[in-house]
């Protein structure tokens, strides 16, 4: 099916790979890697190459990795999306043998209907809690967006083919009503992610949801508000009307305003939340539909619906700390922020590059867990009882397995695969954003370390005010300039020599550009202090408890110091200042990947 050997491996392992010195500062392909170690390294063989759920560091001596019904039904294919970003990215080699009987297992879950199904065999898997076959809602969106990052990554039209009867397959499921059409939210299975799972009987009740707090978590869109926005890319990519059509029943469905807005609390005076996508309650649910219906808006030109998702987008950075991407105690909640910002700024709908660099730079990787963490995360462990007896329990080096995951919260007491899988596809989003290429034209968003078939970006932030950037085919390049930059401080030579630049927005212009040149960007870095009152989120029950003033030291956009923390166990932000407050930029050599994919996500 996928063959690794050096003759025939993806295309998105078929590029460049050379040593280069490059500032020590952040590197997303680096925290790729780690990404990969975990998601791989959490495959277990044993259990028919499924994915651990859970990596659990408080509850037992040694601390235990365990498994979860959602796991197969739709956590897992997030993983699968994410290990093609990845490899993209790196271009890293490590454990694709177990990759690759993962993707077998994977692909063979697909049924002669199209659909993403799960054995429910539970003398074998007893946390699975179905003893028949059945199709979660969401993981069906999940695999569909899994498949489309592989058909990409792969080069294989057979991931099309799969597509394609996946889409087909949707009409089993979906009811379809007037002009719009709707997944059930009641399965013959009445227990929390079971009620949302089909199985060869159909729906216990095709009833129409009347509001948003039904499905799992409580959230109607957590588990069925991103399948119209793969839905949507899928045509674009394709042609497929099929696709275009049911997205299009979906997003007019997602879009009533009974879904949105607080019906029970009012709205402010004046304004008509529910025709600005305001909303209350799960803000993964609301990114993840907000991104879709804007991925519909694209392929569509709907002006309306662009504005609508801009207006939803602004409402939700508005909540905890957004100056560090702080929007809930998960590590996977700053990704779809990061993922539903570049999708606007892409479209024209407005510019927030800004946000994403202070969200990528801050809690985006803030909440990975990294091999810094491993002794702290021993120490949890240390008093606590035996792991328990379980099948779907297993000890062996946990720790080690789940460095590179993302943490569920600011204790990192425990990581999900839920938030591992959404934090390393926040890493790709960044990386993939923050360089755009077209025609000779390269266009920096982020000062970021990237390396590319088109330039490599070496960046000194948050040490000193600097970028260097060399070209390789541009002939003509946009960088944008921090907003806490000083414009009239900003200096630019090319090949050590002053070249002619512009203004265009925030984006500094260099032109006539030739292969082999070196352009370097100077300003003076800025230290600021800020203040930011943030409600304390208390798991389990995502419970609003006391506000608490944080006191922020930040350079440039990255948080080097904070107190109080942003809990009383919580490890985060701590070391920073130490690390960064230096005005020289510690340099290493590393080997570098240029991938000669771009993946549309």
């Amino acid at each position: 099916m996928i063959k690794y050997d050096n003759i025939s491996r993806p295309l998105g392992l078929r590029g460049d790979y050379y040593d280069d010195e490059v500032p020590d500062t952040l590197d997303l392909a680096q925290r790729a890697e780690c990404g990969i170690s975990h998601l791989t390294g959490i495959i277990d063989e044993h259990l028919g190459h499924e994915m651990y759920f859970h990596g659990k560091f408080d509850q037992s001596s040694p601390p235990v990795l365990s498994t979860h019904v959602t796991s197969l039904g739709a956590c897992q294919s997030k993983g699968l999306e994410a290990l093609a970003f990845l490899r993209v990215m790196t271009g890293s080699t490590l454990n694709l043998n177990t990759e690759q009987a993962m993707v077998e297992m994977m692909a063979g879950m697909l049924g002669d209907d199209g659909l993403h199904w799960v054995d429910g065999d539970l003398s074998v898997k007893p946390w699975l809690r179905i003893s028949e076959p059945f199709a979660m809602v969401h993981g069906q969106g999940r695999m569909a967006r899994a498949m489309v990052a592989w058909y990409q990554y792969t080069g294989d039209s057979a991931w099309k083919e799969r597509i394609d009867a996946l889409v087909h397959g949707l009409d089993r499921m979906v009811v379809r009503k007037d002009d719009y059409a709707y997944f059930p939210t009641l399965g013959l299975y009445d227990d929390e992610y079971l009620r949302s799972c089909f199985t060869e009987h159909g729906w216990k009740d095709t009833a129409e949801p009347r509001d948003e707090k039904g499905g799992e978590e409580g959230s109607l869109f957590n588990h069925q508000g991103h399948m119209p926005g793969v839905l949507a890319t899928w045509y674009g990519m394709t042609g497929n009307e099929e696709a275009l059509e049911l997205s299009g029943k979906l997003v007019r469905f997602l879009t009533k305003p009974q879904f949105w807005a607080d019906v029970e609390t009012g709205e402010y005076p004046l304004t008509i939340g529910a025709e600005h996508a305001h909303w209350q309650g799960h803000l993964h649910g609301h990114a993840n539909t907000l991104r879709a219906v804007l991925e519909y808006a694209i392929v569509t030109n709907d002006s309306r619906l662009k504005a609508f998702v801009r207006d939803g987008y602004e409402w939700s950075r508005q909540i905890l700390l957004p100056r560090i991407g702080y929007f809930d105690y998960q590590g996977c909640a700053t990704a779809r922020m990061i993922g539903l910002a570049i999708k606007l700024s892409d479209a024209g709908v407005g510019d927030y590059w800004e946000d994403v660099d202070q969200y990528i730079r801050n809690h985006g990787v803030e909440m990975q867990i990294t091999p810094d963490d491993a002794d702290y995360l021993a120490s949890l462990a240390e008093g606590k009882p035996n792991p328990p007896d379980d099948p779907g329990v297993n000890a062996d080096d946990a720790i080690k397995r789940s460095i590179g995951g993302f943490a569920m919260w600011s204790s990192k007491s425990r990581v999900g695969l839920c938030c591992g899988t959404h934090g390393n596809m926040g890493l790709f989003y960044a990386w993939e954003g923050a360089l755009r290429y077209l025609d000779g034209t390269a266009r920096v968003n982020l000062l970021l370390n990237r390396a590319s078939q088109w330039l490599d970006i070496h960046s000194y932030l948050p040490y000193e005010g600097k970028v260097v950037i060399r070209n390789k085919t541009a002939r003509e390049l946009f960088v944008r300039i921090p907003l806490w930059a000083d414009r009239g401080e900003v200096t630019c030579l090319n090949n050590g020599l002053n070249t002619q630049t512009a203004w265009f927005g925030n984006y500094l212009r260099i032109n006539d550009l030739r292969p082999g040149d070196e352009v370097t960007i100077e300003f003076p870095m800025v230290e600021t202090t800020e203040r930011w009152t943030v409600h304390q989120v208390q798991w389990p029950g995502n419970r609003i408890g006391e506000q608490v003033t944080h006191t922020c030291h930040f350079r440039g956009n990255t948080l080097i110091e904070m107190t109080p923390g942003l809990s009383s166990d919580s490890p985060l932000y701590t070391g920073r200042k130490t690390q960064f407050s230096k005005d020289e930029t510690p340099m290493k050599t590393v080997t570098r990947y240029a991938s000669p994919v771009s993946l549309r996500w």
